[in-house]
């Protein structure tokens, strides 16, 4: 990097923003993504997935590259992972209702699963990896676990919110966590201050890089927070409106490897 030259770091969520419409990173990207650490940048991926199911994805993109999971859950540093659980109390009041209430839920550690009623088919993938996805079978099985987050499940649905907002409203009221979600068909449990914003401030002081040198890049609700801390913050142009409201910038979609095309005319 020359004298002149900022460093930036550069901050994106996976799904919906840097992978394509199959979730895969392309080779463009991941070529481009190369050339910003030959040059001195900083290359985070945020996401939602938990770190089995992101970490392959970055180390295929190059070493150099960097997570945070669980949506600040985990957040990876030169020294490794530093990991924020839910508190076990409020993590036993959250298992009652879900099931008190009849809401199909994830229950996940670093890389573990656990469900209460189903698991979609794309979390099937971590037994690949030698990891547990398991049904819940009892309350006293989940006071076992490190839990990192929590995901509420209502795609099933022709109207997932009215699962959904009736949830919120009543979880708003019980715990004291972070109660979030990347998109309409889900409600996201963490730790009360977990989050991907608060991710990237610690990430940040780590590596002492100011809001002015910070550029982060989403497409769903939970980027948002994000989007608070970076001075320069892109919504995806399949983001919803209210996501793109809160961006400084929008550019095209993930298809159309809308990180890749911004960075090119801003850096």
């Amino acid at each position: 990097m020359s004298d002149n030259m900022k460093k930036y770091l550069i901050i994106s969520d996976l799904d919906g923003t840097l992978a394509d419409v199959d979730h895969h990173v392309n080779e463009t990207t991941k070529s481009y993504i190369r050339s910003l650490l030959d040059d001195g940048h900083i290359f985070y991926i945020a996401t939602g997935r938990m770190k089995a199911l992101v970490e392959d994805v970055a180390k295929d993109i190059d070493e150099r590259v960097r997570m945070i999971g669980s949506n600040g859950g985990i957040v990876q540093t030169h020294s490794g992972f530093e990991v924020t659980h839910i508190d076990e109390e409020e993590k036993m009041k959250l298992y009652d209702f879900v099931i008190e209430e009849n809401i199909p839920s994830l229950f996940f550690t670093d890389h573990d699963v656990y469900y209460t009623d189903f698991i979609p088919e794309f979390f099937d993938i971590p037994t690949r990896y030698g990891n547990v996805v398991k049904k819940l079978e009892s309350r006293d099985e989940l006071k076992e676990k490190d839990i990192i987050n929590a995901l509420l499940m209502a795609h099933h649905l022709t109207d997932p919110d009215s699962l959904l907002e009736p949830a919120r409203k009543k979880l708003k009221k019980i715990l004291d966590c972070n109660i979030a979600s990347s998109n309409v068909f889900n409600l996201e449990i963490y730790s009360k201050d977990t989050s991907k914003g608060e991710a990237l401030k610690k990430i940040m002081a780590y590596h002492n890089i100011s809001e002015d040198n910070v550029v982060a890049f989403g497409d769903g609700f939970n980027d948002v927070s994000m989007f608070k801390v970076a001075k320069t913050s892109v919504a995806m142009d399949n983001a919803p409106q209210l996501v793109k409201d809160n961006a400084t910038h929008t550019t095209l979609t993930n298809g159309e490897n809308g990180v890749v095309k911004f960075l090119k005319s801003f850096l």
